[in-house]
């Protein structure tokens, strides 16, 4: 048989397997933009330990669950997400506690709900930690 048919298949056989690790743009997008945000700003308060609010930024699953205000986020849907309304500091509840966000990180934030809140790796390495 041909060396070279012999690579081409193995190339065409594990292709998928290389490319099925690589990160979504989705993906990317939470570990650059967003992860350094919640990080910074909501971890010291919302994480397994404390989980203020009954909310962990280290679990999009608690982000997804309906409290008494609704979701934390609504993937697709900025405008629903409880989240989006507390950073803009003009509804009863006001995160993070003080200073306003900076108009830059909302915008990221928001725009990471609004592309469907996908989760990245940065958060879950942390937690595992």
């Amino acid at each position: 048989m041909n060396r070279f048919a012999v690579m081409y298949g193995l190339m065409a056989f594990y292709s998928p397997l290389f490319a099925a690790n690589k990160p979504s743009a989705g993906e990317r997008f939470f570990d650059r933009r967003v992860a350094p945000i919640l990080t910074k700003r909501c971890l010291g308060c919302h994480n397994e330990d404390l989980k203020n609010g009954a909310i962990s930024f280290l679990d999009r699953g608690s982000l997804l669950k309906v409290g008494a205000r609704g979701p934390a986020i609504v993937p697709g849907k900025p405008e629903q997400s409880v989240l989006v309304k507390t950073l803009s500091h003009e509804w009863d509840i006001q995160m993070p506690p003080g200073p306003k966000l900076p108009r830059k990180e909302i915008v990221i934030l928001t725009d990471w709900i609004r592309r469907g809140a996908v989760w990245g790796t940065k958060l879950q390495k942390a937690a595992a930690l």
